[in-house]
């Protein structure tokens, strides 16, 4: 039996071959895919702002957290990727944010850069629910 490709409206489309969210079949453990700044249009939101940046990552997260009927309390990991360690404070203050009192387990990475030179952040999570 296939897993369930999760989408959501208002939430952008990948740009490469892989679903943006994966509920595996038979469980209620939900994959999401490592989201960028992308609006619903493909537009970078936040400009040269990595605060932003997460944010918009991290409200697509949430786009797929309700479609897949999950809720924000449900992540258990994410895995933030950012080029520049210096927006680290900038961008856990957007996690704080979101996730308020819930403290989802975490793993930060440097990277050289990611799939557009303008993205400064990408947010990926797990949800069991």
């Amino acid at each position: 039996m296939p897993n369930d490709v999760i989408t959501a409206a208002g939430a952008p489309a990948p740009t490469g071959p892989f679903a943006p969210a994966v509920l595996a079949t038979g469980t209620r453990v939900l994959s999401i895919s490592g989201q960028i700044a992308d609006g619903a249009d493909g537009q970078i939101i936040g400009d040269d702002d990595a605060g932003e940046q997460a944010r918009q990552a991290l409200r697509n997260i949430d786009a797929l957290l309700v479609a897949a009927g999950a809720k924000r309390s449900d992540v258990v990991k994410v895995s933030v990727f950012l080029t520049d360690m210096n927006d680290r404070a900038a961008v856990a203050a957007a996690r704080s944010e979101f996730f308020g009192d819930h403290k989802p387990a975490a793993t930060l990475f440097a990277v050289a850069g990611l799939v557009t030179p303008q993205l400064k952040v990408e947010i990926e999570a797990t949800a069991i629910f």
